[in-house]
């Protein structure tokens, strides 16, 4: 080995035992690493106090517009158009009275003048056999008077034949004159007696030819339409000059001072209206008023526009006569009244045709109940605030839930701290910081009896 190598070797040595030396003092110099105390730290989390509440019963539904009353303008007497509306278009609103329509009076008011010509034709022969009667009868009482003078003579002339005062042939004359005073008084007679069927007779056909009269009165009045009620013209089916067949329709309109819609609502947001306190049997009879009744709905129509939402009172007419069998919905019916009265230009239009609005139903206010928000229960249990702000997992019995809110039958007592937290891990007895949720409480309040709209 050469001396180099060996002077290097000869400096490696101590460095190693230098760095063992202090390996040594490093070990015995050491502290044993102190155990630190565990503290459990609360977890921060929002509360409500369970509040007792009356909650008014809602549900919510859609549906489009409707007319509460279409009209269809049917020609009833044919003829040719001569006179149109000016606004008689798709979409105008015309008013109750306005003439729509005329078809050409012409021919019935030549009919009608032609009939009235006939009564008084009539009228004019039954006044001629009436004034025929009474000649007759005053001629038959003449006649009769005659015929007894006749008699009389008659009678002498036999009694004095009898005497041989005068002859047979005397006698023969006188009777002879008698039969035929006889005859002619009879037939004045059966000509007196047929009178009274001759004016039966006359009186029905004067009676037919009013009646004929009346009826063409009837359709000269049928040659002008007019509009019934206040009214949106939806169809225009005629033009001017244009030949009308009796029983086309010529235009139809719908009514403006109703609408009605049809709101579909699923049956169990439906159970909270309908069931009310206590059952009461069935009434023996039944009809819309008393179902409208026993509900005391009250109703209100939205309409959002440009995320603006216009409201209106409206009225529960009916329920719809079948269940839905795709969606499983109830339809029911809604009146608004005057909506074209209310309507403001450019800020509130009136409900028209089509228009997709949302329904809400309102009930009588139910029974106070503990209510909490939908968030706060999770597969039937409630996180409970227990004892020193310990985590209590309470089972509960729902009622029925409504929007976000659940009426709560058993299980919370009014006041009691309900977690409205989502925590995760939920473990019972762990420790809590609660703080009161002031204007989540509000609000469930509000939404429970409806003053805030259902969510």
């Amino acid at each position: 080995m050469s001396s180099s190598k060996k002077f290097r070797t000869l400096l490696i040595i101590p460095a190693i035992a230098l760095g063992v030396a202090i390996l040594i003092l490093l070990v015995r110099s050491s502290q044993k690493p102190k155990r630190a105390q565990i503290s459990e730290q609360p977890r921060a989390i929002r509360v409500i106090p369970a509040p007792l509440v009356a909650v008014v019963p809602r549900a919510i539904g859609y549906g489009k517009v409707q007319p509460g009353q279409v009209w269809e303008a049917v020609a009833e007497v044919g003829g040719t158009i001569v006179e149109m509306h000016p606004d008689l278009k798709r979409g105008s609103l015309l008013a109750k009275g306005d003439i729509l329509l005329r078809i050409d009076p012409s021919s019935y008011g030549l009919a009608q003048s032609r009939g009235e010509a006939d009564v008084k034709g009539l009228q004019a022969q039954f006044s001629e056999l009436e004034q025929k009667e009474k000649n007759i009868s005053r001629s038959l009482k003449v006649e009769k008077s005659s015929l007894e003078l006749s008699k009389k003579e008659l009678d002498r002339r036999l009694k004095l034949a009898k005497s041989k005062i005068i002859s047979r042939s005397e006698v023969d004359q006188e009777e002879k004159r008698f039969l035929t005073q006889q005859a002619r008084v009879q037939d004045l007679q059966n000509t007196f007696d047929r009178i009274p069927a001759q004016k039966q007779a006359l009186s029905a056909k004067i009676s037919s030819a009013r009646s004929r009269v009346k009826d063409t009165r009837l359709d000269l009045g049928k040659t002008t339409i007019r509009a019934p009620f206040n009214c949106r013209i939806s169809e225009v089916n005629v033009e001017l000059a244009q030949y009308a067949q009796p029983g086309k329709v010529l235009a139809k309109a719908y009514n403006i001072v109703s609408s009605e819609i049809l709101a579909q609502m699923p049956l169990s947001v439906m159970k909270p209206l309908i069931k009310q306190g206590k059952e009461k049997p069935m009434a023996t009879e039944v009809d819309t008023e008393i179902i409208r009744k026993a509900l005391g709905l009250s109703v209100v129509v939205r309409l959002n526009i440009g995320g603006e939402t216009i409201e209106w009172k409206a009225r529960f007419s009916r329920p719809s006569e079948t269940l839905d069998p795709q969606t499983g919905t109830v339809g029911m019916y809604v009146v608004v009244d005057d909506t074209y009265k209310q309507a403001r230009f450019g800020v509130r239009p009136p409900l028209i045709k089509n228009m997709y609005c949302e329904v809400e139903l309102r009930g009588k206010p139910r029974p106070e109940t503990v209510v909490i928000p939908r968030s706060a229960l999770h597969k039937g249990i409630v996180y409970i605030v227990g004892p020193k702000d310990r985590l209590e997992r309470r089972n509960v019995v729902v009622d029925y839930s409504q929007g976000n809110l659940v009426s709560i039958k058993k299980g919370i007592a009014p006041g009691e701290k309900v977690v409205v937290t989502d925590v995760i891990p939920a473990i019972e007895g762990m420790l809590l910081a609660p703080q009161t949720d002031n204007d989540l409480l509000a609000s469930l309040i509000a939404h429970a009896t409806g003053e805030a709209p259902v969510k």
